[in-house]
């Protein structure tokens, strides 16, 4: 069995982590040893649940791997989760302390989220010389001959193969859902008179943190509460995550007349929160930005049985139109509020979609699954030398 190295962005409170925390403690189950390593360890992930493998910061490997692995041995493999700069140079230094197999993982698309956090074109960035990029960013010249110096990569979206060197091993690797969290459930009505949550009201639900990228997306769910509650359907937006950028306009008083904003809750108590939505809506449309990741909340609004709407893109590509989800071209603030009038009319459509969501959850959204198909990858790729790797794209599960 091998020794395996995540290395992560961003410390535990990164919507990643959850997916590094799942594949980790999976991985363990297969009989392997996993350890995780971060920046910072301002967040280590208690809230996660059980943790079956070791935490270091960068700063705490060092080559004593005893303190790491319970075999003594360095890594067999390393995972760089996403190709951002303090990655790149985390991998460069444990270059310099052994030999390993690097996977570099891909859930964005690198060149649109530096344009939007710095303000400058990509092109721009990659001829300066003296742009100052953060460490949890990729690094414009940089990051793609990371990529290519990669033994295998894994892409959450099929639509990443375009930042990947052909002759690449690739792997479509869909997260999960916790099945022991995520389910069906009824209305919790002490919670929802907690909540201040009456019969009737339309609630919809948004776990999830808002940046520059999403921030116009997420503005449409406080819209389309806004319209149904002055329309005469009640309606509110519960919301749970951070604001890393202001969204709602100078006057932000119309939004807040709608929502219940929550702030960082912990991980186990979003499920509960989850279930009192009538529908579970990803808002956005395909676009530069969409097309390439699968937001980390979709598994977990498959997996609770509930109608869920999302645009037509990343997901939304792969379900079946008003029997898994409910897909629209694009799910602004207009869109949401005639689903969530026709769901409330039509109960049969609402039965279906929730049905639905949950048989795809099931399908492709399982953990166990989805870690034996990485763990399977891993050892095709250190199996073969290059020349001699299977190039062709590994299709989602």
């Amino acid at each position: 069995m091998s020794n395996i190295l995540f290395a992560l962005y961003h410390d535990f409170s990164a919507n990643s982590a959850v997916h590094v925390h799942n594949f980790a403690n999976q991985l363990a189950a297969l009989g392997h040893s996993t350890a995780v390593a971060i920046p910072e360890d301002n967040d280590r992930g208690p809230g996660l649940g059980e943790q079956n493998y070791s935490v270091r910061r960068f700063d705490q490997i060092d080559g004593e791997w005893s303190r790491i692995f319970p075999n003594g041995r360095p890594p067999d493999v390393v995972h760089a989760w996403t190709p951002r700069e303090n990655v790149r140079l985390f991998c460069e230094k444990l270059a310099g302390l052994c030999a390993f197999s690097l996977f570099v993982h891909l859930e964005d698309n690198e060149e649109l989220i530096l344009e939007v956090n710095l303000g400058t074109s990509f092109e721009k960035l990659a001829s300066s010389r003296s742009a100052e990029i953060p460490g949890n960013l990729s690094h414009p010249r940089h990051y793609r001959g990371f990529i290519a110096s990669a033994d295998g990569v894994t892409m959450i979206m099929d639509r990443l193969e375009r930042f990947v060197l052909s002759e690449r091993p690739k792997l479509i690797l869909w997260p999960g859902a916790d099945e022991q969290l995520f389910f069906p459930r009824p209305h919790d009505p002490q919670l929802l008179a907690q909540l201040g949550l009456t019969n009737g009201t339309v609630v919809l639900c948004y776990t999830g943190n808002v940046h520059s990228a999403n921030s116009r997306d997420v503005r449409s769910l406080y819209l389309a509460a806004a319209i149904l509650d002055r329309e005469g359907t009640p309606a509110r937006l519960i919301r749970t995550g951070r604001d890393f950028c202001s969204f709602l306009g100078p006057d932000e008083e119309w939004a807040q007349k709608v929502s219940i904003e929550l702030g960082q809750v912990p991980y186990q108590e979003i499920p509960a929160l989850l279930s009192l939505a009538d529908v579970l809506v990803q808002p956005g449309a395909d676009n530069a930005f969409n097309e390439f990741r699968l937001p980390g909340k979709l598994p977990e609004f498959f997996a609770m049985g509930r109608p869920v709407l999302l645009p037509r893109t990343n997901i939304g590509r792969f379900v079946r139109d008003r029997e898994e989800a409910w897909v629209l071209d694009k799910v602004d603030a207009l869109g949401i509020v005639d689903a969530v009038l026709e769901l409330r009319a039509n109960k049969a459509l609402s039965e279906r979609l929730a049905a639905g969501a949950l048989s795809f959850a099931r399908e492709h959204f399982d953990w166990k699954q989805n870690a034996g198909a990485l763990a399977a990858f891993y050892e095709k790729v250190a199996a073969k030398p290059p020349e001699e790797t299977d190039v062709s794209a590994i299709a989602p599960p």
